[in-house]
């Protein structure tokens, strides 16, 4: 009783009225699969509720980096995450990176080296705190992460367990495998859980057709976080 009892407070505290600001970050422009990840699921999202005026945009292409869109340096990201200014009682926020990853360093930026894991949990730390955050990482080896940005109040989704590579980063693909499956995934599901198994399968299926090894994406979803729809509240 006392376990329902908190879970129907923490619903009743994060209502309708909430506002999510999002980071979306592609870290490499030696393809445009990272690019096409961004833009593609920035803009479905949008009928879930991140609003365009409460988007960020890096990117590692510099002709891409006009409008608003930031070059995707370390820099810059520690500054947009320094000035994402959530709300700490209605607050909500949404982080999508893709890019490489490298096995036991972190997530690549072409024009800055790459950021660790460490790294990323200090700026979300700073930025979201314990308001509800979601956080996908698709990269090589983004399992990585997991440690790192876990908690209480997050989901965290990964393409790839921390040993291994996911698959999909060549010119004869408009997405990553994982980034792909995310976009195909969120009009057929309706849990952040829902999300994550849809987009397993669907990754899964996509490596035993080739013949590759299985890049076993991973999740963490806080105590507070399971069992809730998307963006929904």
């Amino acid at each position: 009783m006392k376990k329902l009892t908190l879970l129907f407070l923490f619903l009743c505290a994060f209502s309708a009225q909430a506002e999510w600001k999002s980071v979306f970050i592609s870290g490499d422009d030696s393809i445009p699969n990272f690019d096409n990840g961004r833009v593609t699921l920035s803009q479905m999202l949008e009928s879930f509720g991140l609003e365009t005026q409460h988007q960020n945009h890096l990117t590692s292409e510099a002709t891409l980096a006009l409008g608003g869109v930031q070059v995707a340096s370390l820099q810059n990201i520690a500054t947009t995450f320094r000035d994402l200014n959530v709300d700490k009682e209605n607050g909500r926020c949404f982080v999508f990176m893709t890019s490489h990853g490298i096995r036991n360093q972190g997530f690549y930026l072409s024009q800055s080296g790459l950021i660790t894991p460490t790294q990323m949990a200090t700026l979300v730390d700073y930025a979201c705190g314990e308001v509800p955050t979601v956080i996908l990482v698709s990269a090589c080896y983004s399992g990585q992460f997991i440690e790192k940005l876990a908690g209480d109040n997050r989901v965290i989704l990964t393409a790839a367990i921390k040993d291994r590579p996911s698959f999909g980063c060549s010119t004869d693909t408009t997405y990553t495998f994982w980034d792909e499956c995310v976009i195909d995934s969120f009009p057929v599901a309706s849990t952040w859980e829902e999300l994550y198994s849809e987009v397993r399968s669907c990754v899964t299926e996509k490596e035993l057709a080739l013949g590759f090894n299985p890049s076993l994406p991973q999740a963490s979803f806080g105590k507070n976080m399971r069992d809730l729809p998307l963006f929904n509240f």
